[in-house]
């Protein structure tokens, strides 16, 4: 299952999608109009011993609320994308059990970046949420909730 995932992921070709940073909820601050900051990076958990992926139900203070999306958020200054969504994972999960990092994407639109990976951790765990995060939920591919943050949204066709 895990190198068909990844495999099926890496495949994701051109990252003009018009519908990608123009969500019907979408919060902007950047110059382009469409996207917090220059760069970020998420990713989006999955349980080897159950099959299924934790999604974060994000909070009303932050772009695209009440949707279902990752794991993630801006780079600082100077921070590397695998730093990055290192941090994002102590600060938005608080989780401290050991991972595996599997970047599967660079959705990249004008000057802005994101990177994307899987979390490949091999139980289920309960995150102890932030304010950026209302609720999480640990999900079959089949069975995602709705509405989903159009991030998610880009790379759903390649999670089967």
């Amino acid at each position: 299952m895990h190198n068909r995932l990844i495999s099926a992921l890496k495949r994701i070709f051109a990252n003009d999608d018009d519908a990608i940073g123009s969500g019907k909820w979408a919060s902007t601050t950047d110059p382009t109009g469409k996207f917090w900051g220059t760069a970020g990076a998420g990713g989006i958990f999955f349980a080897n011993s159950t099959g299924r992926y934790l999604l974060a139900f994000r909070s009303a203070q932050v772009n695209e609320p009440h949707t279902w999306g990752v794991w993630g958020g801006a780079l600082d200054k100077g921070e590397t994308p695998d730093s990055a969504i290192r941090r994002e994972i102590r600060e938005e999960t608080k989780y401290t059990g050991e991972y595996e990092l599997f970047p599967i994407w660079v959705y990249q639109k004008g000057e802005f970046k994101y990177h994307n990976y899987i979390i490949m951790v091999d139980d289920e765990f309960e995150p102890k949420l932030c304010w950026e995060t209302e609720d999480f939920g640990w999900f079959n591919r089949d069975n995602f909730p709705k509405p989903l943050h159009f991030g998610l949204k880009a790379v759903l066709p390649f999670l089967k």
